[in-house]
């Protein structure tokens, strides 16, 4: 079991399903949670760790960040896992990268496969990044 997961989420179906993984993984009753959104570039809907979402209204990008949001806390409210939503603006593996190393994670736990900037098509370059750079262990899940 695991005390600190950071888990990325990009509205995937594998990043859903890392974040179920993740919520499983979390130690009962000490592990916490990490929720990490990225926006997509240009939606002003980025904020310092820590400090949450924001909304800014008529955004669709900031519209779907929130959704990936809610359909992530739907998932770990139910199973009374510690949690913490952080939206950053930035470069997705960069970005993550660096919250691992600042949260001390245990884990990062992502989904095998994204959805690719701008064009909403399966990727994989960042989960790639990831295992390549990452300092702690990295868990991939398809």
């Amino acid at each position: 079991m695991y005390k600190t997961l950071l888990v990325p989420l990009d509205g995937s179906g594998n990043a859903n399903k890392a974040l179920d993984v993740a919520a499983q993984l979390a130690r009962p009753g000490e592990g916490e949670l990490y929720l990490l959104h990225i926006p997509e570039p240009g939606s002003a809907s980025g904020t310092p760790a820590g400090t949450g979402p924001t909304h800014a209204s008529g955004c669709t990008a900031e519209k779907s960040g929130r959704t990936i949001i809610d359909n992530a806390l739907d998932v770990v409210d139910p199973r009374d896992v510690r949690h913490h939503v952080l939206v950053i603006d930035g470069t997705p593996g960069e970005i993550i990268e660096r919250e691992a190393i600042r949260l001390d994670a245990d884990a990062i736990v992502m989904g095998h496969r994204g959805l690719t900037r701008g064009t909403g098509e399966s990727g994989g370059h960042v989960s790639r990044e990831i295992l390549a750079r990452a300092a702690c262990r990295v868990i991939t899940v398809r």
